[in-house]
């Protein structure tokens, strides 16, 4: 079986030597091509570098900014929270001013009319 086997190894000699040259352009194509390829990919990966370092100063900006407005919310936030203070207060005192106005307007002529009842009996006197 080995004999035939070897046999059969020394006929394909030929063949396979000239199957190397072939394949030796083939892997040597390949390197090539895989270097362009990664040569390619560094370039396309210092692009994306540099577009991604624009837009971190881009978002920088915009952090600022939010930092800005979260800031000036607050403070919008403590002057609404004030203002609905005020609003309560305001709410009261009106509740007041009606106690008020309901008690005068009994109140005053009832205080007329005691004045004039009074007036009468010292009259009478």
């Amino acid at each position: 079986m080995w004999p035939k086997l070897l046999a059969q190894l020394f006929e394909l000699l030929p063949h396979i030597t000239r199957l190397v040259p072939m394949a030796d352009k083939y892997f040597s194509s390949r390197t090539a091509s895989e270097k362009a390829t990664e040569a390619a990919m560094a370039a396309m990966a210092e692009g994306v570098r540099g577009d991604l370092g624009q837009v971190t100063k881009a978002h920088a900006g915009l952090y600022q900014k939010l930092q800005e407005q979260s800031g000036q919310i607050g403070e919008i936030s403590a002057e609404v929270k004030r203002m609905g203070a005020a609003l309560e207060r305001v709410t009261a005192l009106e509740l007041q001013v009606v106690a008020l106005k309901r008690w005068m307007t009994i109140g005053i002529p009832l205080i007329v009319a005691l004045l004039i009842a009074v007036i009468v009996l010292l009259a009478r006197r």
